[in-house]
């Protein structure tokens, strides 16, 4: 564990209001009645949130204006770092980030973003926050990680008998032994094999299957390994909601109680990418959850395909 240890100092999420039940959503991307049953039964997912008249950074700038509003000098975030999923979001002449910068306020902040380990992408921007940070030496230096974009067709709003996404958006102020939650460990690993994504074969989708859990098991595994943990000293892992069925699966494998894997999201948003796991802090949060002292563990699978996992002392 580094000297200085990087600290989530406040993590807050959004939503957009309008919401499909899972049937309109399958209905309106062409699938049949049994695969919306399959999604509500067996994956768990029940509403998906999306409003086509919300700007892409309307729904970025949402939670990062929230804890805007409640720092004292916005001066200090020396870095905005948009972890997002899909490479290309916007046009060309767009660039996302420098977008995010102006419409923020944050004219002095450096700001780029983090894509390629796609929806891992979140805990990877967590990870190279602190880095940065931890190399300025600047003990009042933060950096603001956001996340969040918009299903623009239909071959990333739907996963093939695996999840629909949703839209969500999520921002993270991230200081150095600060007052806030401390960040113990990080581990990933990157599968190149799988490096087709969406356009894997039918033989290389079924390897991914397959092999899913025990490469974010030994994720897992490795994190807990940094932080000196066990899983048993974990109060609950805050996972990523692509699908109930995956979480279910990996808790019979390894013998994980299901009761300590928050999966309540699932049917109330669904998937949103690199949203999830702080999606998620921020509801247990609300819910009075989060317990000071405990340990808590974030996941992300990107298809890619890399997995990742992280531990937090809340």
């Amino acid at each position: 564990m580094a000297d200085h240890v990087t600290t989530l100092l406040r993590v807050e999420a959004f939503a957009p209001e309008r919401s499909w039940t899972v049937e309109e959503i399958a209905e309106a991307n062409g699938l049949n009645r049994n695969q919306a049953r399959m999604f509500r039964r067996i994956r768990g997912l029940d509403r998906i949130h999306l409003d086509p008249d919300l700007d892409l950074f309307d729904l970025l700038a949402a939670p990062a204006e929230m804890i805007l509003r409640s720092v004292p000098d916005p001066g200090r975030i020396r870095y905005l770092i948009y972890a997002h999923t899909f490479p290309d979001l916007t046009p060309s002449y767009v660039f996302a980030a420098d977008r995010l910068r102006e419409r923020l306020g944050l004219s002095e902040a450096d700001a780029f973003a983090v894509t390629h380990q796609m929806c891992a992408s979140n805990l990877a921007a967590l990870d190279v926050a602190g880095e940065l940070l931890r190399a300025d030496g600047d003990s009042t230096a933060q950096a603001l990680v956001i996340t969040g974009e918009k299903p623009f067709t239909g071959l990333v709003r739907y996963m093939l008998n695996v999840s629909v996404t949703g839209e969500g958006s999520a921002a993270c102020l991230l200081g150095i032994d600060g007052p806030g939650s401390r960040i113990l460990s990080y581990a990933a690993r990157t599968a190149g094999e799988f490096a087709d994504g969406f356009r894997m074969t039918v033989e290389r989708q079924r390897e991914f299957d397959d092999t899913y859990n025990v490469y974010l098991w030994e994720m897992i595994e490795e994190a807990l390994r940094r932080a000196d943990l066990d899983i048993s000293d974990i109060a609950m892992v805050v996972p990523h909601n692509v699908n109930r069925t995956l979480w279910l699966r990996l808790c019979a494998k390894v013998g994980l109680d299901r009761n300590k894997v928050f999966l309540d999201n699932i049917s109330r948003y669904s998937h949103t990418y690199c949203s999830d796991p702080f999606l998620n802090l921020a509801t247990m949060r609300d819910r009075n959850l989060l317990v000071p002292g405990e340990r808590y563990l974030l996941t992300s699978v990107g298809v890619g395909a890399t997995y990742a996992a992280m531990v937090l002392e809340y």
